[in-house]
């Protein structure tokens, strides 16, 4: 059950996600905000001061709280493909520090996409930016038999809109998150400080057929934007 500041919190932050409060725009006054949740304004205020120690919101003395321009990477929706998210929220996506390797599954690798240990595999590292900012540090794993022409020109830009063109395209996937602690490595790719939180995925994507293409796992900034998820009630139907 979410306790008052969460609510105030996810009041706010349903608003930002839906544009209803845009980046720039002083959003309803502490008084208002109590009155319409029905919360006192001393939590209503902490709450405030939580989504500004985020860098949601920013306070000016004497005038009021106003949206900041971080609520477009909190609209970031995790489990598909980066370039798409960031151009739909007017961003320009790019990549720094690609590497590209062709190499043997090991054990884990070929499990995860249904190969035989040996069998061909793509690995590729790669830096994630959003605007210029740096936002994930991601590795994975391709299936060299779906794209065996892939070439450090293609990982520069989208591979799932270099796979769609060979008739490869995502359809559902398995992730899970942890909160974890930036390796020092991770921490200087990503221009933040080593031991730093950081929102671990880790992900395997499948085509319609069930068949695995992409196996990785991707380090995401916090400070710059949180991962938002829509969840549906199956109960309710269509």
């Amino acid at each position: 059950m979410e306790n008052k500041c969460d609510i105030v919190k996810n009041y706010i932050l349903d608003k930002i996600h839906r544009k209803i409060y845009c980046p720039g725009q002083m959003i309803d006054s502490e008084a208002d905000l109590a009155r319409k949740l029905d919360i006192s304004r001393m939590t209503v205020r902490k709450a405030l001061d939580i989504l500004a120690q985020e860098g949601i919101v920013f306070k000016e003395k004497g005038r009021g709280t106003f949206v900041s321009r971080q609520p477009k990477y909190a609209e970031f929706q995790y489990g598909v493909g980066f370039t798409q998210e960031a151009r739909k929220r007017g961003m320009v996506p790019s990549t720094r520090n690609a590497s590209l390797k062709l190499c043997s599954a090991d054990k884990d690798i070929a499990k995860k996409l249904h190969l035989e240990t040996g069998d061909k595999v793509w690995r590729v590292t790669r830096v994630r930016c959003a605007d210029d900012i740096p936002v994930a540090y991601v590795y994975e794993y391709y299936n060299y038999l779906h794209c065996e022409d892939m070439t450090e020109e293609t990982i520069q830009n989208s591979i799932y809109d270099y796979l769609e063109k060979k008739g490869i395209s995502f359809a559902f996937l398995d992730q899970k998150l942890e909160a974890v602690a930036c390796p020092a490595h991770i921490a200087e790719a990503l221009e933040t400080a080593p031991g730093a939180p950081v929102i671990l995925m880790t992900l395997t994507v499948y085509m319609k057929n069930g068949i695995p293409f992409n196996f990785g796992y991707e380090y995401y900034r916090t400070d710059k934007f949180t991962l938002v998820q829509s969840v549906y009630n199956r109960e309710l139907g269509s």
